[in-house]
């Protein structure tokens, strides 16, 4: 399979190494500073960068993802169309409806939408896509095989779902790394000093996240099972699940972001 990337930056060069390093892809790049775009790539990647688009108009790729901001979707879907054949479009940019893409890039054009988020960049990644109803399955594979080489995919069947999982997926890790950087504050404050502060918090935080990869039990299952009866655990949970704690500011939170993300459309 041949691979485009428009656009490799932090994302577009975490999903351009990691369909590199999945299997005999063919993955170009394009971004106007190669150089940039060069040190995001791993040592030894056999992704070729170009600073141009017009360098490849004489090439024909089984699949394009735009991944320039939002703003320069409108350019880069208007030079595909130009330079290239017709490979189907794949766009990560958020707010960028596929009725908007519609009208940049052609009535004929086969246009999916995905949300990846950043630990795509370490093989971890959620992405959920959307594709309107002239992509077929064939097409429909080839996103997820890509998408699947830096983490987990799933498809919606309903286009306002990407906002919903960008509030979730897409902003998420935010609120983890906030998370920790309060926990690290918070384990400073009662005397630990910064450096075991910082080392607590942050691998807390990682093996909690790869018991949830791990283990089978759900969420609530987990968080019983670390939980004694008048516990440590318990006295602290007290504080986190009480009135105005953590579910009312995370449900405050998400909701908040999913609004941005409409109002972005």
């Amino acid at each position: 399979m041949s691979v485009l990337v428009l656009g490799c930056g932090n994302m577009g060069a975490a999903i351009a190494s990691g369909v590199d390093q999945n299997g005999d892809e063919d993955v170009v790049a394009v971004d106007p500073d190669v150089q940039r775009a060069k040190s995001l790539l791993p040592l030894g990647s056999r992704v070729r960068l170009f600073s141009d688009l017009t360098q490849l108009t004489d090439r024909r790729f089984d699949l394009i993802i735009i991944g320039v901001k939002p703003n320069y979707v409108g350019e880069a879907l208007h030079a595909c169309q130009a330079s290239l054949a017709e490979a189907p479009l794949v766009s990560i940019a958020a707010g960028v409806s596929l009725a908007t893409m519609r009208q940049l890039a052609g009535q004929h054009a086969r246009l999916i939408r995905v949300m990846p988020n950043l630990p795509a960049s370490v093989g971890a990644g959620m992405t959920v896509g959307y594709a309107d109803n002239l992509v077929d399955v064939d097409v429909l594979t080839r996103v997820e095989r890509v998408f699947e080489a830096v983490g987990r995919f799933h498809w919606v069947s309903d286009e306002h779902d990407i906002d919903k999982v960008t509030a979730v997926a897409g902003s998420g890790p935010g609120y983890v790394f906030a998370f920790t950087q309060y926990l690290e504050a918070a384990a400073v404050e009662i005397g630990l000093p910064a450096d075991l502060a910082a080392a607590l918090a942050r691998q807390t935080v990682v093996g909690a996240g790869r018991m949830l990869e791990r283990d089978q039990r759900s969420a609530i299952d987990l968080k019983r099972a670390v939980t004694s009866p008048k516990g440590t655990t318990e006295a602290g949970l007290s504080v986190l699940e009480g009135p105005k704690g953590l579910p009312e500011l995370l449900d405050q939170c998400v909701k908040a972001a999913e609004q941005r993300a409409i109002q972005l459309r």
